[in-house]
């Protein structure tokens, strides 16, 4: 049973001179370097294991394990990694594997970066098979890997039993907030970026990552453009973003703008959310409205997961259509295809990444739903029709 009253701390109050004492430095080197990395540890916690233990249920590898050696409050702490070839959020990463995990969220604190995306600071309960009652705290790192390419997303489990939290929180605190890689790179995303830029009623622009193309349309103009982004793995596609572009004049309101790009899609069936307005740091959009929904494939009994943005500017109203795989445990296209769009939404006409207000933060829950049928291509006969 999960206890009352379990405290969250964000911020450090031990003072200095204890932890100088009271802490040692341990820098992991057994590994390639993009693998190395340090940590802050109690001085009764000390190293169990640095031999690499594979979790392939998990898709993790355990790098470094830690425990107390005394008899003091038992606290353990491991050093998880996974190598990506996408980019995606270590937020959303790490809430599926918590969920893979079971374990069960108490509280969470959000940290975006500024273009790498958002990262996580998770507490969590989990009973074990023997009845142990253990409170842990995860938080989330990821950075380019200059051997392998792509990227490697790393977290740190630190756990005590849930008798001894309170009296363990800050120490949870200080282990789960204090490690890095030692040899951290310039550029934390598994990618790299191209900018999209295109002449329309404003010079637009946005970043993709490079693993997507995009396609432009013969007939566009200044006052209607259309483009396709589309992300193919293996020959197979895994994730399309179709982009309407129209004139100011166009529309006088958000919906309009919906009814004219939304409505083509009528032949399908599909359930999708009122359009609601979303807040964004992003000072170069005006307005920004989302709504989310599946359309359903009945004769293949599955379901593509649909998110719709429109966005105004100055200048004009942007429509983008996220169509792909619904969030699932067998892979991370859907992970994958949100971290494209919200990179897409960050940089529009902003390809500096400017913040226009601190990031607040916020609860997410994990979005898993039960795998769809296995099939070829998640997309259904008659795809085509999203591009029409």
């Amino acid at each position: 049973m999960i206890a009352e009253n379990l405290v969250f701390p964000v911020e450090q109050t031990l003072p200095v001179s204890y932890l100088k004492s009271n802490f040692w430095k341990c820098n992991f080197t057994s590994a390639e370097k993009p693998l190395q990395y340090w940590i802050l540890l109690p001085n009764n916690v000390k190293v169990i294991n640095v031999n690499a233990i594979e979790h392939p249920e998990l898709r993790l590898t355990v790098l470094g394990q830690y425990s107390t050696v005394d008899d003091s409050a038992y606290m353990e702490v491991q050093v998880l990694y996974e190598h990506i070839r996408y980019d995606l959020n270590p937020s959303d990463w790490l809430l599926k594997k918590l969920a893979i995990m079971g374990e069960t969220i108490l509280n969470v604190r959000e940290i975006k970066g500024t273009s790498t995306g958002k990262y996580l600071d998770v507490l969590t309960y989990r009973q074990w098979p023997g009845g142990e009652e253990m409170i842990s705290r995860f938080t989330v790192l990821k950075d380019s890997d200059a051997n392998l390419s792509g990227a490697n997303i790393f977290c740190v489990k630190a756990s005590c039993l849930q008798e001894n939290y309170n009296e363990c929180a800050y120490t949870l605190l200080q282990i789960a907030g204090n490690w890095d890689f030692i040899h951290k790179s310039n550029w934390q995303m598994a990618e790299l970026l191209y900018p999209f830029e295109y002449d329309f009623t404003e010079k637009v622009s946005f970043y993709v990552p490079e693993s997507w193309d995009i396609k432009f349309e013969t007939d566009n103009s200044k006052t209607f453009s259309r483009f396709l982004l589309t992300h193919d793995v293996s020959g197979e596609n895994k994730g399309i973003i179709n982009a309407h572009f129209y004139s100011q004049s166009a529309a006088a309101r958000a919906n309009e703008i919906y009814e004219k790009s939304f409505g083509r899609l009528s032949d399908f069936k599909s359930t999708i959310s009122p359009l609601t307005p979303e807040s964004t740091l992003n000072p170069s959009i005006a307005e920004l409205c989302v709504a989310t929904g599946t359309i359903k494939y009945e004769e293949e009994q599955s379901a593509a997961y649909l998110k719709l943005y429109i966005l105004k500017t100055t200048a004009g109203w942007y429509y983008f259509e996220q169509v792909g795989p619904n969030p699932n445990l067998e892979n991370d296209f859907w992970e994958v295809n949100k971290r494209a769009m919200e990179m897409i939404i960050d940089s529009f006409n902003n390809l500096e990444f400017t913040q226009t207000e601190p990031v607040k933060q916020a609860v997410n829950k994990p979005l898993i739903e039960e795998a769809p049928v296995e099939k070829k291509s998640w997309l259904p006969p008659g795809w085509k029709s999203f591009l029409e």
